[in-house]
């Protein structure tokens, strides 16, 4: 054979080589690119994180999903309304969806109320007769023992907390539709906040204006010390509806990112077929038991924040001192 004929031999030798040596990478770098790789780590708070639904621009459009992976697509800039941006996200689509569904439950039990009122009957119904229990027990065991006769006009005020933070913190035991939005501190702290206001405005509407201002100090307390504890009796009631708002996000958050890590154990972290089967056997009745656990949740939060807020808004319309 020619010097040449070896030479080009040998070249080929080693390009086959070279390839076959090539071949494995790029065959991982093909299967990294189509998800064949390594398997993407599941992360619990994916459920409970906030996302934009829809937007409106600059030039007035409204744009659907304007975010792709936290960066937004081309040609979307959000219109401002001062530090504001005019965007729907997830949260608020569960706010409105759960607010429609409760005034039409409520409105359609309303109208079978007065039906029967007319007709000299007693409602039927397993949801009106569900509603006018829960009616029944918020006032008669919260406002009126609570509260006294200072705050029974103001039941409906704390029905509607009741109503509204029970149908929220349901709606985030329902998957794929709902997130839940007293899992968002945004809308737990706009609660609280509203709390806050409330204890202000009827603390003012009944006592008066300076009488309200004059009793967040007890009487009896020297000159000296008394601006020192007009400031302590201001921030108390911020901390106490700040508790509330941290309380309700806390608990409501909290159900979701254990059911999510109880469920990994099967079906994310499990490095097998066989470890997969143990940890679903192990993860689905421990994910079971949480659900369960967290519907005794749904009415306790519900139950605290109403408590509570017939307590604060109490406190503020019929002062002890």
């Amino acid at each position: 054979m020619s010097e040449a004929a070896k030479s080009s031999a040998e070249q080929a030798g080693h390009e086959a080589a070279d390839g076959a040596h090539e071949a494995p990478a790029g065959h991982e770098a093909h299967g990294a690119g189509e998800g064949h790789g390594k398997v993407k780590e599941f992360d619990a708070s994916h459920h409970i994180l906030d996302h934009v639904v829809m937007g409106l621009s600059t030039d007035g459009k409204i744009v659907p999903h304007p975010y792709h992976h936290g960066v937004a697509v081309a040609g979307y800039e959000p219109r401002m309304v001062g530090p504001f941006k005019l965007e729907f996200t997830r949260y608020m689509q569960d706010l409105t969806v759960v607010a429609v569904l409760l005034f039409v439950v409520i409105m359609a039990v309303t109208r079978k109320v007065l039906v029967a009122v007319k007709s000299d009957e007693a409602p039927k119904g397993k949801l009106a007769n569900a509603v006018e229990a829960l009616i029944v027990f918020v006032r008669d065991e919260l406002v009126k023992p609570i509260g006294g006769k200072h705050l029974v006009p103001y039941t409906p005020l704390f029905l509607t907390y009741f109503f509204v933070i029970l149908a929220c913190n349901f709606s985030g035991m329902v998957p794929w539709f709902f997130h839940g939005a007293t899992a968002s501190i945004s809308v737990t702290g706009a609660l609280g906040g509203s709390v806050f206001v409330l204890i202000l405005i009827l603390g003012m509407y009944k006592q008066g204006v300076v009488s309200f201002w004059v009793h967040l100090v007890p009487h009896g307390v020297p000159w000296w010390l008394w601006p020192v504890l007009f400031v302590l009796e201001l921030i108390g009631p911020m901390i106490k509806c700040f508790v509330l708002c941290v309380r309700l996000f806390a608990n409501m958050i909290a159900g979701h990112l254990i059911i999510g890590n109880v469920l990994k154990l099967g079906i994310f972290g499990a490095a097998g077929a066989g470890a997969a089967v143990t940890g679903l056997a192990i993860g689905i009745p421990l994910a079971l038991g949480v659900s369960i656990l967290e519907i005794l949740v749904c009415f306790l939060q519900a139950y605290v924040f109403t408590m509570l807020a017939v307590v604060f808004i109490g406190a503020a319309v019929h002062p002890e001192h």
